[in-house]
Order: C-alpha cells, then sequence, then structure tokens
C-alpha cells in the first residue's frame, strides 16, 4: 500500500486511470490495472487517505460554456508586507472568473489564470482586479491557442 513518497507500481497505474478517467468504478478500474476490484478499490482508499488524489471533479469544456477568452494577468502589490498579501489574497478568491491564482518570485507578486466571455467581460474583470487591496499594476497576457494542457500527472 502507499507509503508517502513511494508508490507501488498498482499504485502509479491507479493514478494514471483515475486522472484519465475518475468516474471508473472500482471493478472497471481492476480490470485496466490488471487487479481485483477489492485490490483496486483498497488502493483506491489508500492514495485518497494518503493524499496523493485530493478530490474528484469533472473536466469542462469552458469554450462550451461560453469563455473565450483565457487570459494570465500578472500582479504587482504597492508592498509585499503580509498584510498586503493576506488582504489581496482573500479578495482574489471572490473574483470567480480568476481560475487559478499563483505567488511568485520575480518582477511580479502573483500571477493569475482567468476566463472571460470576451474582451470586454475581460476588460470588467481586469478593473475589478485593479480595484482589489493593495494592487499597483497589472500586466495582462491573451492566450491565442492552446498549444498544451496537461490534466494528468506522470506519478513520479
Amino acid at each position: 500500500m502507499t507509503k508517502r513518497g513511494l508508490l507501488s507500481d498498482v499504485d502509479r497505474r491507479v493514478l494514471r486511470e483515475l486522472q484519465r478517467d475518475g468516474s471508473l468504478t472500482n471493478a472497471a478500474l481492476g480490470n485496466a490495472v490488471h487487479v481485483s476490484e477489492s485490490a483496486a478499490a483498497r488502493h483506491r482508499h489508500g492514495l485518497k487517505r494518503d493524499g496523493y488524489i485530493e478530490r474528484y471533479a469533472a473536466i469542462v469544456n469552458i469554450e462550451q460554456l461560453g469563455y473565450g477568452e483565457v487570459a494570465f494577468t500578472e500582479v504587482g502589490l504597492t508592498t509585499q508586507s503580509e498584510d498586503a498579501q493576506a488582504a489581496f489574497e482573500e479578495a482574489v478568491r471572490q473574483v470567480e472568473e480568476v481560475l487559478a491564482c499563483y505567488a511568485i518570485a520575480g518582477e511580479f507578486d502573483y500571477l493569475l489564470h482567468i476566463i472571460a466571455r470576451d474582451g470586454h467581460h475581460y476588460d470588467q474583470v481586469r478593473h475589478r482586479l485593479g480595484a482589489l487591496p493593495g494592487v499597483e499594476h497589472l500586466r495582462t497576457h491573451i492566450v491565442l491557442n492552446k498549444v498544451l494542457l496537461r490534466e494528468a500527472v506522470a506519478p513520479a
């Protein structure tokens, strides 16, 4: 069974299959990784218990939902104090168009992954972001074409 940092070959195969299709039944998972249904269930449970699997979710097509614009926006704060960072981080969590927010090293303090319906909608989001606590400046990169988006991670 799993031990943090030590995955068996079966654990690795289970992770690969569940990343491909998290809705697999234990029977189907066992068949895919060549173990019994009960062994598949034990491995799935162990991977979840040990934190290798955080949660299960559906991957939705953002274009089907009407989001045609994807952007990455760099955010610079006026100060890097803990209070300023905490205030910004709490506020950015309320902006539903922000899919991810990363604290980064370098010229800017944060990198945001944003979706919008179109350019006009993104402009509205950009104005809301500029008004968040501590924001000094923004720099945006609009995605022209998705070249690669890995949704599965190869177990190390």
